[in-house]
């Protein structure tokens, strides 16, 4: 009964981490759209709005990064029996390096974006 509720407990928090970094990354997503449409209305306010893109910037890459860590130590925490199993095998293996290195690629390159069009 105990390994069951443990499991239990492990799928809820697999749960709510993945949760948690989708809301991160739609968070980021729709402020960086709407940053972007308050560029192409042309904007007088270029420091705030800078402010806000770097803002964005910095929360994205905090919380984003951080979650994928927190979803590698949950990982590297299974017991031997789910790190034995397929799913378990397939998450060891997973790029987490790249998928990090894709994700603040990604986030600069629109941080950059929005801020040389207001600048430049």
């Amino acid at each position: 009964m105990a390994k069951d509720t443990d499991r239990m407990a492990r799928a809820m928090t697999y749960s709510a981490i993945s949760r948690d970094f989708q809301l991160i990354t739609l968070t980021s997503v729709i402020a960086n759209l709407v940053t972007l449409y308050v560029i192409s209305i042309g904007t007088e306010a270029k420091l705030a709005t800078s402010v806000v893109i770097i803002s964005i910037l910095v929360f994205a890459l905090l919380s984003g990064i951080n979650q994928m860590d927190t979803f590698k130590n949950w990982i590297d925490d299974m017991d031997d029996v789910e790190a034995e199993s397929n799913i378990g095998k397939n998450a060891q293996s997973a790029p987490f390096g790249m998928w990090k290195a894709a994700f603040c690629i990604s986030f600069l390159a629109m941080a950059g974006a929005q801020l040389y069009n207001i600048w430049v």
